[in-house]
């Protein structure tokens, strides 16, 4: 599944920026499971099947979903660094579309974290990647 804007693609699309901030805080292993045991006890009360399936949701949704998310991240963010680095402190820098749509199409990494990148790193992206994106997924 590949993250998008509704359903199940929307929650997973969550679930990257989460793992991608955890990635930005030095986190390099899958940890996303093991956020499930504080969420059951926090939103329990109110979400009872999070208790009753704890074990399930951490184990058979989370750690696969997580691991394949960390992966996707980790290697995405390695591809994205390496085109980043030579546009940092550049005024005015642009990175080119070629990236961000290889990253998307061949290992699934989104778009919007592409963007969030590239914010943080004072880089735009290109604008004409943005309209060619817009007509693939058409």
């Amino acid at each position: 599944m590949i993250p998008g804007n509704e359903g199940r693609g929307y929650v997973l699309r969550r679930i990257c920026r989460a793992i991608r901030h955890g990635y930005k805080l030095g986190a390099r292993k899958p940890f996303f499971h093991k956020l499930v045991a504080a969420l059951a006890g926090e939103m329990g009360e109110a979400y009872p099947e999070l208790r009753r399936q704890d074990g399930r949701i951490t184990h058979r949704c989370c750690c696969r979903r997580s691991n394949a998310s960390s992966e996707t991240i980790a290697n995405g963010m390695e591809i994205l660094e390496a085109a980043l680095a030579p546009l940092r402190g550049k005024p005015g820098a642009v990175l080119d579309g070629a990236p961000p749509r290889s990253m998307h199409d061949t290992f699934g990494f989104p778009l919007d974290l592409t963007a969030d990148v590239c914010r943080e790193n004072e880089v735009a992206v290109d604008a004409a990647s943005d309209a060619a994106m817009a007509s693939q997924r058409e």
